[in-house]
């Protein structure tokens, strides 16, 4: 878990997105809508990454179902 006495900004998340770390993106996003939960660019942005996440999950699922296909032949 992240250290809490770092600053927590939405620069920081995107500097994560950035270098391709969604997961520390979207733990920023849900400590920053726990702070501040009326902010609506944060909730956005909150469920936009995980969709994301999880279409990328299903993703690599599917790519090593795949090879593994592939892999029989």
């Amino acid at each position: 878990m992240m250290d809490d006495k770092k600053i927590i900004t939405a620069t920081l998340a995107d500097i994560y997105l950035d270098q391709g770390c969604i997961e520390k993106a979207i733990e920023i996003y849900e400590k920053l809508t726990r702070k501040d939960p009326g902010n609506s660019f944060y909730k956005m942005r909150l469920g936009s990454l995980k969709k994301d996440l999880k279409g990328k999950q299903k993703g690599s699922i599917l790519k090593r179902l795949l090879k593994k296909s592939s892999d029989r032949r």
